[in-house]
């Protein structure tokens, strides 16, 4: 959860020194951009590689992770040039991509499966956390001691929490089921056989609808307010504090529901829930209940992150398929969740308006609602009580 906080604080901290970096290096809005496009990259692309080493070598490649995370942010923070910029964010990317894919076997291995429900809505907290810290401390951080500060102070935390994480033994112990370094061969059937399997591919589209409904609700609604409401541009700081407590809610929420009433009902319900909510934005009557749906939206996004994480153990052949089946997740979600904010921006530009825009995004949402109905799990409950691996 810890680390997953970081990976979520390291993606947002761009918000906190824009400004700063538009005035003394003088960047343009598209190189501003490039620096999170960047990030996003690496942090999609890590995911397989990272899963399949974590088959290997466990939780011992949170120590890589972290050493990126600490290398990306002193990069960053130590440079005066833009190559030094997108050097810094591509390492946080990498280390922050690698987040995932490393800890889903490690649970799987560690908690028994009536527990990984829990688990997860545990670390999917870390997300909701991060997205506060970087809120309500890194702007205090930054007016002390700028961008430089910002980042200095991230690749503490990277350090300090990395620390903590690799003395607990779990993280440390190498895989059961591996005694032997897997060949390119075997490396190449273990990718094949998750990439060929149809429920990894519809968690992995599940994982998008979240993340393309979530992003977009964010990265358009303040433009929402500002041109139906005339609110100020501070009301983004206001969506994204609401959005994050939402998700810290909705997640051990999620975790809890699903062990009362089995996960798929969960992960289908949520989809389906926040698609609605998400329509009901641009006819929503007033700011304030504009503010209600977008945390509505996060609650709900975040409401099914544990079900469907906890589910991979159960749906994929061997353990060692876990590590890179999260990280085809992961990569299979934000490849597709990219073009959901994009999207919006061309339903405007066509004069198609906010409507057909949050329409869009709701569209992501019914789609994974859709999806959910061919997916089976074999074997015994999915409701995390009683399941084991299918």
């Amino acid at each position: 959860m810890l680390f997953y906080l970081l990976s979520t604080l390291a993606l947002a901290l761009m918000a906190v020194v824009t400004t700063e970096l538009q005035q003394r290096f003088a960047l343009s809005g598209s190189q501003l951009g490039l620096l999170t496009s960047v990030f996003m990259f690496a942090y999609g692309a890590i995911g397989i590689p990272a899963g399949t080493m974590a088959a290997r070598w466990g939780g011992r490649v949170l120590a890589v992770s972290g050493v990126l995370l600490v290398a990306g942010s002193l990069v960053f923070g130590l440079s005066s040039s833009y190559g030094g910029f997108l050097i810094g964010r591509i390492l946080q990317g990498l280390g922050g991509g690698m987040v995932l894919p490393v800890s889903s076997p490690v649970i799987a291995r560690n908690l028994v499966p009536e527990a990984r429900n829990r688990g997860w809505g545990i670390f999917a907290i870390g997300k909701g956390l991060g997205a506060l810290v970087a809120l309500l401390l890194m702007p205090s951080v930054a007016s002390l001691g700028g961008f430089r500060a910002v980042f200095l102070t991230t690749a503490a935390m990277a350090l300090v929490i990395g620390v903590l994480v690799f003395a607990q033994r779990p993280v440390r112990a190498l895989p059961d089921e591996v005694s032997e370094p897997p060949s390119v061969r075997g490396l190449a059937r273990t990718l094949g056989a998750v990439s060929l399997n149809r429920r990894v591919l519809l968690l992995g589209l599940f994982n998008a609808a979240s993340l393309a409904v979530g992003t977009g609700v964010l990265t358009w609604s303040p433009d929402f307010l500002q041109g139906e409401y005339g609110s100020n541009a501070g009301v983004a700081a206001y969506l994204t504090a609401g959005l994050a407590v939402a998700q810290v809610i909705g997640a051990p929420t999620g975790a809890a529901a699903a062990i009362r009433w089995g996960r798929m009902p969960i992960i289908t319900g949520s989809m389906v829930a926040m698609s609605v909510v998400t329509g009901l934005v641009p006819v929503a009557s007033g700011r304030v209940f504009v503010f209600v749906l977008v945390a509505l939206v996060g609650f709900f996004s975040f409401t099914y992150f544990s079900p469907r994480f906890a589910m991979i153990p159960e749906v994929v052949a061997r353990p060692e398929q876990v590590g890179p089946a999260s990280g085809l997740i992961n990569l299979l979600g934000f490849g597709i969740a990219t073009l959901a904010p994009w999207l919006f921006g061309l339903a405007l530009d066509g004069g198609a308006g906010y409507g057909a825009g949050y329409l869009i995004l709701g569209a992501f949402g019914m789609a994974g609602a859709v999806g959910s109905l061919f997916f089976r799990v074999s074997g015994r409950s999915e409701t995390g009580e009683a399941g084991g691996r299918g």
